[in-house]
């Protein structure tokens, strides 16, 4: 009951024990639309008096509806950040209608592109595998295209789900070699500024322009829902006349990026494709 004061100092009590007796970082805070938010305002306070104003949090607030979840973070202040449950509704619903699925809108309406410093993308979690009451498992085909999108755009803090890059009860998963590659990316090249290119409801993607501080980053992203695709792509004068390469293995071949910064990319359909710049 945390509309008994009792209960709220003794919870608050309880929030910088734990943080102070483990030397917590931050904490995931679980099921939020079921607690008073009021309380969870309060509480994150309480906790970042004793352990400091970066003391991190991120809440599980399950609702589809982007509004839901705006509504939630004016209410507590923005003291948390929150998984981005619109996003992964977007994935899932892009998994099934395939490329019936408009790819421009993949985006709209979501937390890492209105709020992207409060949004945590994932593509799965524990909840919404297949025979939860939250069921919304993201089809193993589309899986890589989605984990390309949130491990390489500039925004949003990405989670990989243990049951997409582990295993799923004792069945090893397939889209771990995938995830190691993208990873690696993300490590390495995922860097700079990001231009987007949602203007096909069937191929869409992003460069990042890469920087000073990180040798051989910036990279081209494209992802497919129907057919083979390809898009002329701005990486940046930086990278004129520099040879780039395809990471995931759909292409063997190289390209040539011109004199302005731009390219032809390309993907194959219902894959992803991530270019980078190939090292000396």
């Amino acid at each position: 009951d945390f509309d008994h004061p009792d209960v709220v100092a003794e919870m608050e009590r309880w929030g910088v024990w734990v943080a102070r007796e483990l030397d917590l970082d931050g904490m995931r805070l679980d099921a939020l639309k079921h607690i008073e938010d009021r309380f969870i305002a309060g509480f994150m306070d309480a906790v970042r008096r004793e352990r400091g104003e970066a003391f991190y949090a991120v809440g599980e607030y399950w609702k589809d509806g982007f509004e839901a979840l705006e509504k939630y973070l004016d209410v507590v202040g923005h003291k948390v950040n929150l998984f981005d449950v619109p996003l992964h509704y977007k994935l899932f619903e892009a998994s099934q209608k395939g490329r019936d699925y408009d790819m421009t809108n993949l985006l709209d309406q979501t937390l890492v592109t209105v709020y992207p410093t409060l949004a945590v993308t994932f593509v799965d979690n524990h909840d919404s595998q297949r025979g939860s009451s939250l069921e919304s498992q993201v089809k193993s085909w589309f899986k890589p295209l989605a984990y390309g999108l949130i491990l390489l755009m500039k925004e949003g803090y990405p989670c990989v789900f243990y049951g997409d890059y582990y295993s799923m009860k004792g069945e090893g998963s397939p889209h771990r070699p995938i995830l190691d590659i993208l990873l690696d990316a993300r490590r390495s090249r995922a860097f700079g500024e990001q231009t987007d290119y949602f203007d096909h409801p069937n191929t869409v993607g992003f460069t990042r322009s890469g920087d000073a501080q990180h040798p051989d980053s910036g990279l081209a992203l494209l992802l497919s829902n129907g057919e083979d695709g390809e898009k002329v792509m701005s990486v940046g004068v930086m990278h004129a006349n520099e040879t780039w390469h395809e990471i995931t293995g759909s292409y063997d071949d190289e390209l040539t990026i011109g004199d302005d910064g731009k390219a032809l990319f390309k993907v194959h359909g219902g894959k992803l494709a991530v270019w980078v710049r190939k090292k000396d």
